[in-house]
């Protein structure tokens, strides 16, 4: 019995010493020497020279302080500090940028290599290839007979074709200082050779802004004459640049554009300038624009001052198109539940007269107070303070003082279903007026309730909701009010007068239905309102205080796109008013925009104008951009362009054309076209060129 239990022993003993040699042989092997040697993980290891030696072969996986590796064989000289692999070589750096070789050799730890048939990718997805590989002092990277692209490969128009590339007999990157040199460079563009230069150098794609040349600007038209412009960008520091802009123009003056950028903590900065070279002799023209922001425990401190020394210098030279200049100063600080507002504006039209240019605001200051529950009744309210002096065009002087109380309440009948947002307002506001020393103390109180009933109805999938509308306003008549310009945007606004100084005047009552059907693909709003006002001389026959009817439809088909329609209707007589109609639809690879407008006044039309934009994907990243806008009363156009646009991940080319028949003072009728080429990552072509649009915003 006992050397039954012997033989046992031995037995349990040989099968775990077994199970313990199988387990440790057909795992992978491990060597390692202290934190500074490398780590060798292979399926076969061998040691020569008393360890000092090691091949390895098999699931290879190499790791140290500063690479990781894998290939087909492997071998480590412990003696030499040298490393060297063959077949299917793959090296990712510190920087994560991932080397790929067919032979390679190099020092523990990577700082001094060389590699056969080199293939880079580096941590931004850019790629460099070539026939040998050298690496000193651990951030020098050389490349015989190379070629680097920052485009990535599926984002390619054809195959084996990215949107540029450099091909150089020599490479070096430096990963220290950031840069990519050349020698013997030629820039091809689609596989297209279009630029040589025996030295080349630019930042590599980890570098968000440095000192050189941007992408330059081709365009033409009748009135200009051929231009160009080359940006160059000077980095000061990280948070400090400028950028000069020289554009050249063969048929009228040259100017010299400065965009001067200052960005810290707590401050932000930018000045846009330019001047003409005055080589027509008409005199030099010039523009100033300055803006910028200063973040303070006080507050928010805003500022901007745009001023040109001619009206027309702007937009003749497709700088900037505005008509109105705009300066301002703003003091804003929100204090719990108040709101300090102080702002003074500068505005100079550019079309009027030299008598009617400038108009003043200096200053309207505002403080409000908000959800400030009174402790009688218990409501919440919202109260508004101004102070406004005012000049305008005409130079007449005009002050106000206000203060505005309101307070809101909405109330749901849980029996009924009825909707009441009741509404208690009421403005004080002192007005003194320049224009016949006019000064008075107005007062302008209102009760209002908007009462809604909504019925609904759910299909399946599909919701429909009608809710007629009801919105009585008790308010005493005024002389201080104008007639009122009713549509569908402020069909049941509590006070459709936008002067401060004014109130819609007189009881009236806002009345409509709103129409809602929303299922998964599509949503369609009509809304139908009118507006009656009581007669304060009693004379029923007085047509004006009944409005006209407004319908307002909105058709959202997701996707897809949308359709808008603002239409007035005469109420006594039924014809058009007015009709407004915008929409943007997307069917396949086109895109198009409608906008339409077309007004009347008694019955006489007076305004009608038509605008159609399109955008079509002809291929991959590449579109036709189109629009014209026409004036159907005069049966003339107004403009038109159109626009061949490829963009991808690292290039975008542009040509654009275009016809504006405007002309103001001495900007001509013209025509022309512009035409970019932008290499990224140094710059994006979405800003770039002198591109017109007459239709919808695409």
């Amino acid at each position: 019995m006992k050397h039954i239990k012997k033989y046992k022993i031995y037995f349990y003993s040989a099968l775990f010493l077994f199970c313990f040699i199988s387990i440790i042989f057909s795992a992978p092997i491990a060597f390692t020497e202290d934190k500074n040697e490398i780590i060798i993980n292979a399926d076969n290891l061998k040691f020569y020279d008393d360890g000092n030696k090691v091949t390895a072969s098999g699931n290879i996986s190499v790791q140290s302080n500063d690479f990781l590796s894998s290939s087909d064989k492997f071998t480590y000289n412990k003696i030499k500090g040298e490393i060297s692999a063959t077949g299917n070589i793959i090296i990712k750096d510190k920087l994560e940028s991932y080397y790929y070789f067919d032979r390679f050799i190099s020092d523990k730890d990577f700082n001094n290599s060389i590699g056969i048939n080199p293939k880079i990718r580096l941590h931004s997805g850019a790629r460099i290839v070539g026939s040998l590989f050298t690496r000193k002092n651990s951030s020098i990277n050389k490349i015989e007979n190379a070629s680097y692209t920052p485009c990535l490969q599926k984002n390619y128009v054809l195959q084996n074709c990215p949107g540029w590339k450099l091909n150089a007999k020599k490479v070096i990157h430096d990963t220290e200082k950031k840069n990519i040199y050349y020698e013997g460079a030629i820039l091809s563009i689609l596989n297209v050779p279009i630029f040589y230069t025996p030295f080349f150098s630019h930042p590599d794609p980890t570098v968000n802004k440095r000192t050189g040349l941007l992408m330059p600007v081709l365009s033409s038209n009748n009135v200009l004459g051929t231009s160009i412009s080359i940006p160059f960008f000077y980095n000061i520091s990280s948070s400090y640049d400028i950028t000069l802009t020289p554009n050249i123009q063969s048929k009228s003056d040259d100017y010299y554009k400065v965009n001067y950028r200052h960005l810290t903590k707590n401050h932000k900065f930018n000045l846009d300038t330019s001047i003409s070279d005055n080589e027509s002799n008409t005199g030099t023209k010039n523009h100033i624009f300055i803006n910028g922001s200063l973040n303070n425990p006080f507050g928010k401190f805003e500022y901007k001052v745009e001023t040109s020394n001619n009206d027309t210098y702007l937009r003749k030279n497709n700088i900037y198109d505005q008509t109105i200049l705009t300066s301002s100063l703003n003091f804003s600080k929100e204090m719990g539940n108040t709101y300090l507002d102080f702002k003074t504006y500068i505005y100079k039209h550019l079309n009027n007269s030299t008598e009617q240019k400038w108009e003043y605001i200096y200053p309207i200051i505002n403080y409000d107070i908000y959800k400030y529950k009174d402790p009688i009744y218990g409501l919440n309210w919202r109260i508004e303070n101004s102070l406004l002096n005012y000049r305008d065009i005409n130079k007449n002087f005009n002050q106000q003082i206000s203060s505005e109380a309101l307070s809101k309440k909405i109330i749901v009948s849980q029996k009924t279903g009825l909707k009441f947002e009741n509404t208690i307002q009421n403005r004080l506001i002192y007005f003194n007026s320049g224009i016949n020393n006019l000064s008075q103390l107005r007062i302008f109180p209102q009760i209002s309730s908007k009462m809604s009933y909504a019925l609904s109805k759910n299909i399946g999938s599909k919701t429909e909701l009608l809710e007629p509308i009801i919105m009585p306003i008790l308010a005493p008549h005024n002389n201080y009010n104008n007639d009122q310009s009713i549509s569908n945007s402020n069909i049941f606004e509590l006070n459709r007068e936008t002067s401060l100084s004014q109130w819609e005047s007189g009881p009236r009552v806002n009345y409509g239905i709103n129409w809602l059907i929303n299922n998964n693909s599509y949503t369609i709003n009509t809304s139908l309102g009118q507006s009656a006002k009581i007669n304060k001389n009693n004379n029923p026959n007085n047509s004006n205080e009944i409005s006209n009817y407004f319908i307002g439809n909105t058709f959202d088909f997701m996707d897809i796109g949308y359709i808008k329609t603002d239409i007035t209707i005469d109420r006594k007589d039924f014809y058009l008013i007015d009709n407004n109609i915008n929409s943007s639809i997307k069917l396949g690879k086109i895109k198009f925009g409608f906008d339409y407008d077309y007004e009347t006044l008694d019955k006489i039309k007076t305004s009608e104008q038509i605008s159609v934009g399109a955008k079509i994907d002809l291929f991959k990243d590449t579109n036709l951009i189109m629009s014209v806008r026409k004036d159907l009363m005069s049966e003339k156009s107004i403009g038109n362009a159109f626009g061949v646009h490829y963009e991808n991940d690292c290039l975008a080319i542009n040509f654009d054309y275009f016809r504006d028949f405007t002309a103001i003072d001495d900007i001509k009728n013209s025509r022309g076209f512009s035409f970019t080429i932008t290499l990224k990552p140094f710059g994006s072509s979405k800003q770039a060129g002198k591109i017109r649009n007459f239709g919808p915003n695409l």
